[in-house]
């Protein structure tokens, strides 16, 4: 691990403060929030029987929420008729709260639910995702806990035909990638109307290159991979509005100062406006997990972990990392013994979790795992301000892979002091405490 002061020229103001110096915690405690298997095996944990979720990714708030997307959920229990479901709960409990079904259509071809793969959370326990029916007819919806409530948001005066990748600030803001006409750009919602933040040269000619997946801060700003010129020059920039950036760090053809060549298409973004994103080293096309935060003196880019065939991480995963606001960083990978989850803060780095671990859940021991060779986790990580980290991973019981037992959605927390004084909703004095 390595830590460089990263300067490209044009680097400028639009400083934010310094988060608090990141501090990689102990993982003391494992906890199934929800799984789900084949009908004819079980009827699955705080789901419907024949609920079927896969490739998504949970996330979870620092009240310890949890939420995920479910593609296939039973409606009234009725298996021949289903839609798709929003999930939340946490410490163990929880439901759909919300679940969409398709309109009629063809019997031999009935129209299909589709539902964000990965729902954005805020600390207020709201959550945004989309849903679409056969790609298209594309709706932003809120959920809000206070009111157990599920609704449509207005992006009046924009007429996005698609929305991808919804994340909401502590304030509300609401920040998407949207398609508008024949290009793409990123636009928040909320309070006010909606605001189109930038966009690509399909939309205007003045636009960039080409616009990726963006990542929504606490505190609203939206973080996002830009092409600029062509495919081939590429920067990551940190947006508060229309025509408001700072650019955070350029690839090597558009700077030729910086150490890299790339960068993956999915990052992360905290309050304070670092981000973590997994960049190809220019020396050696190795793949590694950096950080960069704005500072005082220009962006400071840490190194949380790069590919070593022989060391810790043997491989880095296609996957966007998380981060939370005192830096620490999160992020899929594999080890000597297979896919796991580390976290690091750029001194240390921890492996959170992974392949064969063993885990109670609610038909016994299990452990994380498949039965061949298929992928252990399911999209990415999620961390929240304590360092506890949600995951989906397959699972089997302990000792016996070849009985499946679905895919269960996790909550790992992170051992942290508590005062005398202080008792969780649930009752229990600490995290670990909580079952």
């Amino acid at each position: 691990m390595k830590r460089t002061s990263l300067f490209c020229g044009l680097l400028t103001a639009a400083l934010i403060s310094l988060p608090a110096s990141a501090t990689v915690p102990t993982y003391v405690d494992v906890e199934l929030q929800a799984r789900s298997n084949l009908i004819v095996n079980d009827k699955g944990f705080n789901v419907p029987p024949g609920t079927s979720f896969n490739s998504i990714s949970a996330n979870l708030n620092d009240e310890g929420q949890v939420t995920f997307t479910a593609g296939v959920v039973p409606i009234g229990g009725d298996l021949s008729r289903s839609g798709a479901g929003l999930w939340f709960g946490g410490h163990g409990k929880g439901h759909f709260v919300a679940v969409h079904e398709p309109p009629p259509g063809d019997p031999k071809d009935p129209p299909l639910m589709l539902i964000s793969d990965r729902p954005g959370i805020n600390n207020l326990g709201q959550v945004v995702y989309r849903t679409s029916v056969d790609l298209s007819a594309y709706v932003l919806r809120k959920y809000d806990a206070a009111t157990d409530t599920s609704n449509p948001v207005s992006l009046l005066p924009l007429t996005p035909t698609s929305i991808d990748n919804p994340g909401i600030s502590d304030g509300g803001t609401i920040g998407f990638k949207g398609r508008f006409g024949g290009g793409s750009g990123i636009a928040a919602v909320g309070p006010g109307p909606a605001t189109l933040y930038a966009f690509d040269s399909n939309v205007d000619p003045t636009g960039y290159a080409y616009i990726y997946s963006p990542a929504t801060s606490a505190t609203g700003k939206i973080a996002v991979k830009v092409s600029t010129s062509d495919y081939s020059h590429n920067e990551i920039r940190l947006f508060g509005g229309p025509g408001d950036s700072t650019l955070l760090v350029a690839d090597k053809a558009t700077d030729g100062a910086s150490p890299f060549g790339g960068f993956d298409n999915g990052l992360a973004v905290n309050a304070h406006g670092a981000i973590a994103v997994v960049v190809k080293l220019a020396d050696g096309n190795v793949r590694a997990v950096y950080r960069f935060t704005p500072g005082e003196s220009g962006i400071d880019a840490t190194e949380i972990a790069r590919v070593d065939p022989a060391g810790d991480v043997r491989v880095i995963d296609a996957f966007a990392p998380a981060i939370n606001d005192d830096g620490l960083v999160v992020f899929r990978g594999e080890d000597a013994n297979g896919q796991a989850v580390f976290a690091g803060d750029g001194k240390t780095l921890v492996r959170v979790i992974g392949k064969g671990d063993a885990v109670s859940t609610d038909l016994g021991p299990g452990q994380l795992g498949q039965h061949d060779t298929s992928p252990v986790f399911s999209g990415a990580p999620a961390v929240n301000g304590y360092g506890d980290v949600a995951f989906v991973a397959g699972l089997h019981p302990e000792g016996n892979n070849q009985e499946e037992w679905g895919s269960g959605v996790f909550v790992v927390y992170a051992d942290r002091p508590v005062s005398d004084d202080t008792i969780f909703e649930d009752g229990f004095d600490t995290a670990a405490n909580r079952r």
